[in-house]
């Protein structure tokens, strides 16, 4: 009769192993759409034998080892590699094509249009030095090129804050989920300290870590429970050591990024607290992720705003310069070096008859021979400025050496471009850097596409197996059924009806 109880047991255990198999195999079925879900397998194998004398050995069954996640950690951790990269050039692409949107250019408005139309009107005043209207338009045109650079320069200043925010706020969501991730260390141990595997938790853990990786790159490793320790900037556990607290990043405009405690505050590698800003602080060093792009993005910004002021201070200083030597008229620009902003002579809105055409004083007379005073060479000499070659700086200097009224000439300075050679580097900058990230995007995401379909051969779920699956573990559960029935159907025989 001990027989046929083990035989039972043995069904029994069959019976179990099925229905578990069955439970995981609806598991993954209804969490196919679940993001970062990996299927699951119940992994079985034969349970110990027994010796049976005359026999030999006779097997008892199935046992279960667990459920396993289907997962290829290699490939995970590409994933998050490549996903860093993918992010932080798709984050500075989208700065760099808002830039490209301020400059505006090849445009009718833009500011390379409102220059060649403000040297135009010196052209056609050299033309007509006395005429009024002539003189009101070269003040209107250089009022219109003023208004385009200084709604440039807001722009970039806004685009610059606003790229300074979506870093404030990539850190403040970075440090919300490495406190997620020091939660579910404390789950996942809870779970794993026991011997079973929180294999769901996991799933949430690595997209947890997918998630930081889009923000900056990490590093990532696992304990014997599999609790993650996160590292950046080349460190192994400088934001999130397995059992003990996150520590945060923070970010400063004047620093950078830095680690700093849960409230904030400053703090040393080791976690302690740093008394005076300038002991021991620890700058973040980010590689790659949206944190990147926007950082990369923000120097970009800096650069071309300082290249554009340059630009500006350089072309006032010239034109004014031309304007004012040998007893000139006044002065055309004015640059605030605090605000980056152009500025035409209020006292030329008022009075454009002010503007000096020719190498004389303004003068209302008229020659002895009846000819207008002025003989446009000034105003000629202004308009020949955008091909002449210097030298722009935060402080552009002009010596009397430049200018050569008489023979209307200009000296090129050395290692100088043009106005319109300039402004056009500073668009061309732009543009490579917008085309470089574009291109960083599209080939990242060709390789993304090819780590997902690696990721979702391993990990994904497909009806067709679970459906296959399902058909597989119901005719195994029916089959120990019907053993088990048989096997009572022995046993009430041998009780019942032979008196055992």
């Amino acid at each position: 009769m001990s027989g046929l109880f083990n035989t039972l047991n043995t069904a029994n255990k069959g019976l179990m192993a099925s229905q578990t198999a069955l439970h995981t195999t609806g598991h993954n079925i209804s969490n196919a759409n679940t993001p970062g879900f990996s299927r699951q397998r119940v992994e079985m194998k034969a349970d110990l034998a027994f010796n049976y004398a005359g026999v030999g050995q006779l097997g008892t069954g199935v046992k279960m080892e667990s459920v396993i996640r289907m997962v290829n950690d290699y490939v995970s951790k590409q994933i998050r590699q490549e996903n860093s990269t993918l992010q932080e050039f798709a984050s500075k692409a989208e700065v760099m094509e808002q830039l490209e949107v301020i400059f505006n250019e090849p445009s009718d408005t833009s500011l390379n249009t409102d220059i060649g139309k403000m040297f135009d009107s010196w052209v056609e005043l050299s033309k007509n030095p006395e005429m009024l209207t002539s003189k009101t338009i070269v003040v209107e045109r250089s009022k219109t090129l003023a208004d385009t650079f200084n709604h440039m320069m807001t722009q970039i200043d806004a685009l610059e804050a606003e790229t300074t925010g979506m870093i404030e706020k990539n850190v403040t969501d970075f440090n919300a989920t490495i406190d997620k991730l020091e939660s579910l260390n404390r789950q996942i141990f809870n779970v794993a300290v026991k011997g079973n595997v929180p294999n769901d938790l996991l799933d949430q853990r690595d997209l947890l870590l997918q998630d930081l990786s889009s923000m900056a790159n990490i590093d990532a490793e696992f304990d014997q429970y599999s609790r993650v320790s996160v590292g950046i900037g080349g460190e192994k556990d400088n934001l999130l050591k397995a059992g003990e607290s996150a520590k945060h990043l923070g970010y400063s405009e004047e620093v950078g990024i830095v680690l700093t405690d849960k409230d904030g505050k400053l703090v040393d590698k080791d976690g302690n607290p740093i008394k005076t800003e300038n002991e021991d602080i620890v700058k973040i060093k980010i590689g790659s992720g949206e944190i990147k792009g926007r950082l990369s993005a923000l120097e970009d910004i800096e650069g071309r705003r300082n290249e554009l002021a340059n630009f500006g201070i350089t072309m006032a200083r010239a034109i004014n310069k031309v304007h004012t030597s040998e007893d000139g008229g006044p002065y055309i620009f004015g640059f605030d070096t605090k605000t980056k902003t152009l500025k035409v002579n209020e006292v030329l809105l008022k009075d454009p008859s002010l503007i000096q055409a020719g190498k004389g004083k303004v003068s209302s007379e008229e020659n002895e021979d009846g000819s207008p005073v002025g003989d446009g060479s000034r105003a000629l000499l202004i308009s020949r400025l955008r091909n002449a070659k210097i030298n722009f700086s935060a402080n552009p200097t002009f010596d009397d050496g430049f200018i050569d009224l008489d023979n209307l000439t200009l000296k090129d300075q050395d290692g100088g471009n043009t106005i319109g050679g300039y402004y056009n580097n500073i668009v061309t900058s732009v543009g490579i850097s917008k085309e470089h990230a574009d291109n960083m995007v599209a080939n990242q995401e060709v390789l993304m596409g090819q780590l997902d379909l690696r990721r979702e051969s391993v990990s994904g779920v497909h009806f067709d197996e679970e459906i296959s699956n399902l058909i597989k573990f119901q005719s195994a559960y029916s089959a120990n059924a019907r053993v088990i029935s048989v096997l009572t159907e022995m046993l009430d025989t041998l009780i019942n009806r032979t008196g055992v």
